[in-house]
């Protein structure tokens, strides 16, 4: 074979090697697996309505309410920007349901369907959830289980089992992971709430996040509640921020924000609703 046809051959060897690699890098954007909005801003130590579901269902049962939500997120907000998640669901007493509508790459839509359920008393909360995969060629089951414990006046510990049974995810398993934080509100200034919590797989230590929350005296008539809050991986470095806002009592509106770790852009916007109502003096 002459040297011109043995790098004619090399060459397109070299452009069908990349056009093959490519080909897998968009069907895996394709099948990402996107978490709930809910645990880019909330800790499994301080939620307490019907999101509860997505971030520690033992929250469920921390407080004798009936609670609906809505929450819809758009990434690149903006003249280019795209709906990428919509989501709601209730709780009524520990007992919950919830549904996750994705918008992913490449035209692939992916549904998620949750029933939970948690109870708790002095202090203790437990609680699990099921979790239903569907959309994308997928058809998988999942379950977490999750714990929260009132230590001090001040202080709230818990950790979340999430992804036993290790579905398959449009292609992608879900990693078994064990996620123990804590919530500490300091006694001098009861309106502030500092919270970290860690998710840990079977492997390695994954990422970590801290976040505060200060809240106006809920005698106002519109409370206001603002949130900040930073995601790192396991060795510290900066992955993201949040930012955001709620204004309402029983009934409340928030917007979140979220940037890359270098603040460099909006990355995503999400803006959700609360509605709950607690049972009266002579309820059951």
């Amino acid at each position: 074979m002459s040297g011109w046809a043995v790098e004619r051959l090399g060459g397109l060897s070299a452009l069908a090697a990349a056009l093959l690699t490519a080909q897998p890098a968009n069907r895996l954007t394709a099948q990402q697996v996107a978490p709930n909005r809910a645990n880019a801003y909330l800790f499994p130590t301080n939620v307490q309505d019907a999101r509860a579901i997505w971030v520690n269902p033992a929250r469920l049962a921390v407080q004798r309410e009936a609670s609906i939500y809505a929450e819809l997120a758009v990434d690149n907000p903006g003249s280019k920007g795209q709906l990428r998640q919509i989501n709601a669901g209730f709780n009524s007493r520990g007992l919950s349901i919830a549904y996750q509508r994705d918008i992913l790459d490449n035209g692939v839509r992916g549904s998620t369907y949750r029933i939970g359920l948690g109870g708790g008393s002095g202090g203790l909360a437990v609680g699990f959830d099921i979790a239903r995969y569907e959309g994308g060629g997928t058809h998988a089951t999942g379950w977490d289980l999750g714990g929260s414990y009132i230590a001090l006046p001040s202080l709230t510990v818990a950790v979340v089992a999430a992804n036993l049974g290790q579905p398959i995810v449009r292609g992608l398993r879900q990693q078994l992971a064990f996620v123990p934080g804590f919530t500490f509100q300091p006694p001098p200034i009861r309106a502030l709430a500092l919270s970290a919590v860690a998710r840990i797989t079977t492997d390695s230590v994954q990422s970590y996040a801290f976040g505060a929350a200060w809240r106006a005296a809920t005698d106002s008539r519109w409370p206001l509640e603002i949130i900040a809050r930073l995601d790192t991986d396991g060795g510290l470095r900066r992955g993201a921020f949040a930012f955001g806002f709620s204004i309402g009592g029983q009934d409340r509106g928030g917007l979140v924000a979220s940037t890359p770790g270098d603040v460099s852009r909006l990355q995503t916007l999400s803006l959700y609703g609360v509605s709950a109502r607690q049972p009266g003096p002579g309820g059951p």
